[in-house]
């Protein structure tokens, strides 16, 4: 077989791995409300449920990327691939709160085996723009996780139960690990392998956080990032619980929502061959500026419209589609560390502050939408002002 055949059919089986990882955070989504009721917890627990996914890369992130450039690419990825397998079982079987917990970290801890092994094989095999294509691309592919999932997740429901939604994800995982094992380069040259030394690990992540264009830009990419996790984990009870939508409609919703972040990866594309990556950046951190600047107006005109709140979080969306990929290449090139750690360390900070955001707005929640849209913009402004500091520091 070609060398560029493998390599798409390499993108197409990781690409529905990711999709499958994050399709199994996804369509749980409509079911939280029964899973607390089910499990006699409080509902408070619902926007934990996703911060707990995040913990489970944050608890392994830093280990992977020095185990992926000791190991190579491929057994990195397929350690983790039977992590997320496992944790999918649990999931299905769990008798109680803290078990479904530990199936959510398990299955967690699949974004960062994808980040760090699978994205880092993505760019040692592409050049500069051609990755922030193919990683767009692959993102927007991906994105239809959470556009399908809470749909999908609603019929399962329905018809089977929640717990059906585990073993769904589990077969769609193990056929993309399947094709992965066929198709999946190593990237990684034997010559440029590293011995697993703590002390070595340790002072390479000193090292890389010590620039500051890294730092700047990996931190405000995870604040970025956890402005959209609000979303995602509070969304059940802004939609269902204030706004009184039921399962199916909780789901359709989020279509549009999903869509503009989708539209805004292809329009990155052609954008890309246009302008540098920094312009295309900036032209989406506007995008996302205007959305969140709709947010505040429609919570003190119209606090209750569903319509406008829609819209302001598809605004963001589409900017955040523009935005994200060209912030993740700048700032994996300011340091002349490998991918492989660089990622690491780069997600580390961005599942930190993700999950970290989930926990705080959990316990701010005040069943009222002038909490989620002042929590948001604070996690906005933080981020904003992060990456105009970036912008000002010289790259390694």
């Amino acid at each position: 077989m070609k060398q560029n055949s493998k390599k798409i059919f390499f993108l197409i089986y990781l690409v529905l791995f990711e999709f499958a990882v994050y399709l199994s955070n996804d369509m749980i989504l409509p079911a939280l409300t029964i899973v607390v009721k089910d499990f006699n917890a409080p509902t408070s627990l619902i926007p934990l449920s996703l911060g707990i996914f995040l913990v489970g890369s944050l608890s392994i992130q830093l280990i992977v990327g020095p185990f992926s450039d000791r190991y190579g690419r491929r057994p990195t990825m397929f350690f983790g691939g039977l992590i997320v397998l496992i944790g999918n079982i649990l999931g299905a079987v769990a008798p109680n709160m803290p078990l479904f917990f530990v199936a959510r970290i398990m299955q967690g801890m699949g974004p960062c085996f994808i980040g760090v092994a699978g994205y880092a094989c993505v760019h040692e095999l592409y050049e500069e723009k051609e990755a922030v294509h193919v990683i767009s691309w692959m993102a927007s592919v991906a994105l239809l996780a959470p556009m399908m999932g809470p749909i999908l997740g609603s019929l399962i429901m329905i018809f089977e139960g929640w717990r059906m939604i585990f073993f769904t994800t589990f077969i769609l995982c193990f056929i993309g690990l399947l094709g992965l094992w066929f198709y999946m380069p190593e990237t990684l040259n034997k010559t440029k392998a590293r011995p697993i030394h703590l002390m070595s690990i340790l002072k390479n992540y000193i090292e890389i956080i010590k620039v500051k264009r890294f730092l700047y830009g990996s931190l405000s990419y995870g604040f970025l990032f956890g402005a959209l996790m609000i979303w995602i984990s509070s969304s059940p009870l802004i939609l269902q619980d204030m706004l009184g939508l039921n399962a199916i409609e909780f789901s359709l919703v989020q279509i549009p929502i999903f869509l503009s972040f989708i539209m805004g990866t292809f329009i990155l594309r052609y954008l890309t061959n246009l302008l540098t990556i920094e312009r295309c950046m900036f032209i989406g951190l506007i995008i996302c500026s205007f959305g969140f600047l709709t947010l505040i107006g429609m919570t003190f005109l119209y606090p209750t419209s569903i319509l406008l709140l829609i819209i302001s979080i598809a605004i963001f969306d589409f900017g955040y589609g523009i935005l994200a990929a060209p912030l993740n290449r700048i700032v994996l090139d300011s340091t002349h560390h490998s991918k492989g750690i660089a990622s690491a360390l780069f997600y580390f900070i961005s599942f930190a502050i993700g999950s970290s955001t989930c926990a705080i707005y959990g316990e701010i929640y005040n069943g009222k939408m002038f909490s989620f849209t002042f929590f948001i913009c604070v996690v906005m402004l933080i981020s904003f002002g992060l990456l105009l500091k970036m912008r000002r520091e010289k790259p390694e």
